[in-house]
């Protein structure tokens, strides 16, 4: 009686799409093919999964599939052409070949000639999948170096951003090309690989942070503003703003918060490469904070000066939203900046029926414990505020601070010898050391000349601002405040401590050596006459 044969499947899968266009599936198909005839075994379905990596985590529809089945009994065997077709991860690899024992299931290689369902099957089974892994580990690691030396160089990593383009304009294949760019089907006006501007794109950006910088427009109504709204090109021809879209995620259209918010935060746009790096899986971390920013090789389509107040605007309002159910959300200036005097806790801005607005101690606020601190009005403190940083800086003089500058350095420098001095005695531990030796660091690297610019230029912000301080929008005072304020402190309704930036400080010592009679209030703290 002849034995009844095996029923065997195959499996295929191509890493790429490319390779489907080629002849890498058929190639295994007849692999497959040939080898079930040669083991008499019949050959009673193919699995492919096409452009589909076999590294961990991968999903892999087909092979799924494939195992859905195996548990209903519907095979004896699978064949595949090489090992690496069927998993690059050795634990997959191992985990999936067990599933396979214990449910009657055997695994066959064309390529490597094995069956795995012996001993020495089954040690070579680990072999090629030891080596499958090191292979897809050693191919993610040279992509990260890959990423980051295109990053180095300037050169952008991912899809073209909206505002750019490859600049291939005779063969444009750019969502926003055909029947929209005036350039479509002209001369190139880039090399592929080089980003360029796209001459209508690029304008929607610039009024994008422009609009924003202003500070009185939400990202939900730029995104509404922005929408079809038209422009007018060089040679006279109107043009509607639209999104770019995605490739197989969205198309042109409407603009969205979304859109408008990753817009506003690409360095990108001021001719910047930003390199996020991978996380532990070996993913692009796309949406983290940059780990490091180099110079790229494409134009920038705004200012550093309109990209930074831009941003100085997005910290300003944190989670304050500018407009809510369509009506004006009145803006704060001291929430993120006032503490109450008596237990710390936040001062956050209240009001009462659209008339009455002030501060009010956080904790109160939310029920979390009872502070004898009051309301405080909210017009009373901020022009407090105005009228003492007023008097601050018609007291202050660039000479006086660069003097005070220097004389912080020099602090700095003395806490530091004092810090090695207490280390070496054994009365500091080394992690409260490194702390002390990274301060004095970064201000060595800073103080002496980017921090002294950076006074220098906030006090002459001081003093364009502040005397038509009614005048200026409340997103404007806000702005202004917190790059002179770290924290400020009340009791009742009088200022009783301020905390000051760094480049505020200078200026801050430069008045008192004029008879301000600011006390100091711990280290860069500042106690008022209404302190009790």
């Amino acid at each position: 009686m002849q034995p009844t044969p095996l029923r065997a499947v195959g499996y295929r899968r191509v890493s790429s799409q490319e390779q489907t266009e080629g002849h890498s599936l058929d190639a295994q198909t007849n692999h497959i093919q040939t080898f079930v005839q040669s083991q008499g075994w019949n050959l009673v379905h193919l699995y492919t999964d096409a452009g589909i990596s076999a590294k961990k985590g991968s999903h892999r529809p087909a092979f799924e599939q494939m195992l859905r089945d195996a548990r209903k009994g519907s095979f004896d065997v699978v064949v595949v052409d090489k090992i690496d077709r069927f998993y690059r991860h050795l634990s997959g690899l191992l985990t999936t070949l067990d599933q396979f024992n214990s449910m009657g299931v055997s695994l066959a290689s064309v390529q490597e000639k094995l069956d795995f369902t012996t001993p020495w099957g089954k040690l070579m089974l680990t072999v090629l999948g030891m080596l499958a892994e090191i292979y897809i580990d050693n191919l993610r690691q040279e992509t990260k170096k890959g990423h980051r030396q295109r990053a180095r160089r300037g050169l952008w990593i991912g899809e073209i951003p909206y505002g750019y383009c490859n600049g291939l304009c005779a063969a444009c294949t750019d969502p926003n090309g055909e029947g929209y760019c005036p350039n479509y089907g002209k001369a190139n006006l880039g090399d592929g690989k080089h980003m360029i501007a796209h001459p209508i794109e690029s304008i929607g950006v610039r009024l994008a942070f422009e609009w924003y910088a202003a500070g009185d427009i939400s990202m939900t109504e730029i995104a509404r503003k922005i929408t079809g709204y038209t422009i007018t090109l060089p040679d006279g021809t109107p043009a509607c703003l639209r999104q770019k879209g995605h490739q197989n995620h969205n198309g042109q259209g409407a603009f969205s918060k979304d859109v408008v918010r990753g817009m506003l935060q690409r360095f990108a746009y001021v001719g910047k490469i930003a390199y996020v790096g991978f996380d532990d899986a070996g993913k692009y971390r796309s949406r983290q904070p940059p780990q490091e920013i180099f110079d790229g090789q494409h134009p920038a389509l705004v200012s550093q000066e309109l990209f930074d107040q831009a941003q100085e605007v997005r910290t300003a309002l944190g989670n304050n939203s500018v407009r809510k159910r369509d009506k004006p959300v009145r803006c704060y200036p001291l929430t993120g900046i006032l503490r109450c005097g008596f237990c710390g806790a936040n001062m956050r801005g209240v009001s009462c029926n659209g008339r009455y607005f002030s501060y009010q101690d956080g904790g109160n606020l939310d029920a979390i414990h009872r502070c004898r601190q009051g309301l405080v009005r909210q017009e009373l403190i901020e022009d407090a505020f105005a009228s003492t940083l007023q008097a601050i800086v018609n007291q202050a003089d660039e000479q006086g601070a660069v003097k005070s500058s220097h004389q912080q350095f020099l602090l700095a420098e003395q806490r530091f010898k004092r810090a090695q001095e207490l280390y070496l005695a054994g009365e500091i531990d080394r992690p409260q050391y490194e702390k002390e030796r990274e301060i004095y660091e970064s201000r060595e690297n800073h103080l002496p000349q980017e921090m002294l610019c950076a006074t220098m230029a906030l006090l002459s912000v001081m003093r364009l601002n502040l005397p038509r301080w009614a005048e200026i929008l409340p997103i404007e005072k806000k702005r202004l405040l917190r790059m002179v304020l770290e924290g400020a402190w009340v009791r009742e309704n009088a200022l009783v401590a301020v905390q000051p930036t760094v480049a505020f400080l200078p200026i801050l010592a430069a008045a008192n050596s004029t008879g301000m009679g600011l006390s100091n209030c711990g280290e860069g703290g500042i106690r008022t006459h209404g302190g009790d």
